[in-house]
């Protein structure tokens, strides 16, 4: 494909294949040729509006700019040029596929859609935050909180292993952190321990316990369930 013509030249080659008209309009004028006079004068008037238009750089007028030059030559081609209707109509598509290619710019492609960066894990973000609260943990003179960190960076290392997680364990999860991280802030902003709050944290060391103790018996049970399918599969084929 050629490249487009530059903007300050757009559509000047199209009045250098239009000035042999002019003679043949006072040629066909002078000797009557009525026909041949229609078509250099329409081929003219187009030309001249698919002139402008080109020199529009608007590219729906270039467009209509490169098909009228493709009208213009079609007829003159077929009134003054005496050509076959279909050699003209030939003719006329040929001119008009040229001119697109040689003034219209090209079409700029679609820029590729970056790629939607994928939502972070909540796993991944609650192991870090597990991290953070476990290295500040000590300093806070509360021992049972260190444990109930442990023990949800053990939970959470428990559900990274799996695939499918349960929602109700990751949102326990969370809850918990969520706590520990304001009773590690306030204690470190120099509140005192209450006294329930090693109950709390004794608590939560139960409950992340349990929680996965929940997620081994399930994980076990889809395993016995897993091995029964594949035996009776194994009998059906007469494998066992």
């Amino acid at each position: 494909m050629w490249p487009p013509a530059p903007r300050a030249w757009r559509g000047f080659s199209l009045l250098v294949f239009l000035l042999p008209l002019l003679p043949a309009v006072l040629i066909n004028l002078l000797t009557g040729q009525i026909r041949q006079l229609l078509g250099a004068l329409l081929g003219l008037g187009l030309g001249g509006l698919a002139f402008r238009l080109l020199r529009r750089g608007n590219r729906r007028a270039e467009a209509a700019g490169a098909a009228l030059v493709g009208v213009a030559t079609g007829l003159i081609g077929l009134l003054a040029a005496n050509l076959h209707p279909v050699a003209a109509v030939i003719l006329g598509l040929g001119a008009g596929w040229g001119a697109r290619l040689a003034y219209l710019d090209p079409r700029p492609a679609s820029p590729i859609a970056a790629a939607a960066p994928s939502a972070p894990d909540v796993l991944d973000a609650a192991a870090a935050r597990i991290a953070a609260l476990g290295r500040s943990a000590p300093r806070l003179g509360v021992p049972r909180l260190a444990e109930a960190v442990a023990a949800l960076g053990a939970l959470a290392a428990d559900l990274r292993q799996r695939p499918n997680r349960p929602e109700e364990a990751v949102r326990f999860l969370i809850v918990m952190l969520d706590g520990l991280e304001r009773i590690a802030a306030r204690l470190a902003a120099g509140a005192e321990p209450p006294p329930s709050l090693p109950a709390l944290l004794e608590d939560m060391i139960t409950g992340a316990a349990d929680m996965r103790r929940r997620l081994r018996e399930a994980e076990t049970i889809a395993l016995d369930v897993q091995v029964k399918v594949l035996s009776d599969r194994l009998r059906q084929e007469g494998l066992a």
